[in-house]
Formats: C-alpha cells, sequence, structure tokens
C-alpha cells in the first residue's frame, strides 16, 4: 500500500497504528515490586529479632556468639579464645545472680504497670491491654507471668 508522490523519489508509507499504552502494568508490576520488598524487609527483621530473643534467652548463647566474633575480629589463638569464653560465661553468671535479685522488684513494678493501665481503660479495653501486656511480659521477660506477680 504505499503510494508514490510524484515529486518525492520515496514512496509514502503509511504511519502503523498507535498503540495504546497500558499503564495499569505499570502499576501492577509497581504494586508487585513494592509488597515483595514490604514482605522481604518484613520477614528479614522477624528472623532478626527471633534470633535476638533467641541469644537472650538462652544460657550462655549470647558467649558464644561474642567470642566467635571477637575470635573472627581481633585474631584471637586458641588460648585467648577459651580465657574470653570464659569471662563471658563467667559474667553473665554474675548478671543472671543480680537479675534473680531484683526479680521480686520488677514483677512487682510490671504488675502495678499492668494495672495502672488497665484502670484507665474502659473494661473491654482493659481486658485487651491485660492480654496484650501478657504477651509483650513473656517475650522480653520469660519466665515472669504477670499471674505470679507478687502485690
Amino acid at each position: 500500500m504505499t503510494e508514490c508522490n510524484p515529486q518525492s523519489p520515496e514512496p509514502i508509507t503509511p504511519k502503523p497504528p498507535v498503540r495504546k499504552k497500558r499503564r495499569w502494568r505499570a502499576i501492577v508490576l509497581g504494586l508487585v515490586i513494592l509488597v515483595s520488598g514490604f514482605l522481604l524487609g518484613a520477614g528479614a527483621s522477624a528472623v532478626y529479632c527471633w534470633k535476638m530473643l533467641h541469644i537472650i534467652q538462652t544460657p550462655g548463647a549470647a558467649a558464644e556468639k561474642i567470642t566467635k566474633r571477637l575470635r573472627w575480629k581481633l585474631g584471637l589463638s586458641e588460648q585467648q579464645t577459651e580465657e574470653v569464653r570464659t569471662i563471658l560465661i563467667d559474667r553473665e553468671k554474675a548478671i543472671t545472680s543480680i537479675f534473680r535479685e531484683i526479680t521480686p522488684q520488677l514483677r512487682g513494678e510490671l504488675k502495678r504497670t499492668r494495672e495502672g493501665v488497665a484502670v484507665v481503660l474502659n473494661p473491654a479495653q482493659a481486658k485487651r491491654w491485660r492480654k496484650h501486656f501478657g504477651r509483650m511480659q513473656r517475650m522480653w521477660f520469660p519466665g515472669m507471668d504477670a499471674k505470679e506477680s507478687p502485690e
């Protein structure tokens, strides 16, 4: 379907039909990338927090992790590594002992916090608050349930 223009040496070719841009594809693809990034970031954060809680709550785990890192960063010898591990485990035991001494006082403060906030709330909110507070207390202070707290 070419036409010839007598004054032009080249034939005139018709322009191809203009395709409508499909912006919805770009929008959907952008949303998929955004949601994927969010899920990946949230998953990585959850795994990191879970590992950190495990280290905090497991006796000896922090000392082992710190010792391995120091050995790598400082180039510790085998003897130095053992000495560092022993020191860290001893200090962890001392800290645990101190924590046991303050545990009754801490339980009382946690109970006063839980009940102090509950007084301000209506009964439905107070029930949800106590449940939420219990979950958070079990996560951050394992073995210190609110029901066991002294007055």
